[in-house]
């Protein structure tokens, strides 16, 4: 069982070892993980081994019910709505930022199901088994609770936009979730989670784009010299915006995007 916690990332198996004795093993990556669930949650947690194995350095044995309860502690003492960022409260932003990657590899599930996370409906555009569609570049296309899109002013208009997406071409060994979520935070500063897959590859001026439908995760941070600023509009007022965009390609582009984008959140 793989078990992520605001205290840590933990791996509970039962070893032949534990059969006879009762007990399971709690293996970490991190040593302090271990610490702070033996120091909060889990005291009979046995001595540490700290050079247990390529995959999970540390490991220990605890009884499988104490196991159990420390666990019922846990489930009991959630008061947060935002686990990602509770943990970046509790371990800090680096921590939180690799689950967020995870979080991002993740929606492969979504796709071999068929469920799209906002509200684990079946989804007629996204069949059981679909791959995400090849494109040079991938980005994401943020909707709030209130129906309000993301928009950004790109630096000298680059490339004949007014107002886009975030979007960019992947760094070496990306997904392209990683890509879009990377460059949606760095575009945006908006840190964000994907909902679903817009299925479709969209041609601009320079690239052809696949993007994905995603939700804004926590507080805005300061985003990177390609972007002027941000805004958030309703769907009359989005479409507006681009239709500000001198590029013919760019305009077309953009508002297809838009579309479909509403077309998958009102789905």
């Amino acid at each position: 069982m793989w078990l992520f916690t605001p205290i840590g990332f933990f791996s509970i198996v039962e070893k032949p070892e534990d059969k006879n004795a009762g007990t399971l093993t709690v293996r970490a990556r991190v040593l302090s993980d271990l610490q702070a669930l033996k120091d909060n949650w889990l005291p009979s947690l046995g001595p540490i081994n700290a050079d247990a194995g390529d995959d999970y350095r540390y490991q220990a044995h605890a009884p499988k019910a104490d196991i159990a309860a420390a666990m019922s502690q846990l489930t009991t003492s959630i008061d947060y709505s935002s686990f990602k960022q509770h943990v970046a409260l509790r371990q800090g932003e680096q921590r939180a930022q690799v689950y967020q990657q995870l979080w991002g590899l993740l929606y492969q599930l979504d796709q071999e199901s068929g469920y799209e996370k906002r509200d684990m409906q079946q989804m007629d555009e996204a069949p059981s088994g679909m791959e995400i569609p090849k494109a040079d570049a991938y980005g994401g296309v943020l909707i709030n609770a209130d129906g309000k899109i993301l928009l950004r002013e790109p630096r000298n208009h680059f490339g004949g936009y007014c107002w886009t997406f975030a979007k960019g071409r992947p760094d070496e060994g990306e997904s392209p979730q990683q890509t879009a979520l990377r460059e949606v935070l760095e575009e945006t500063g908006q840190p964000a989670w994907i909902v679903g897959l817009i299925p479709q590859v969209f041609a601009g001026t320079t690239t052809s784009t696949v993007f994905f439908l995603m939700e804004p995760e926590g507080e805005p941070r300061a985003f990177g010299d390609e972007t002027i600023t941000v805004c958030w509009a309703n769907q009359e007022e989005a479409r507006k915006l681009i239709a500000l965009s001198p590029s013919a390609a760019g305009r077309a582009r953009d508002l297809a995007v838009l579309a479909a984008a509403y077309a998958l959140f009102d789905h």
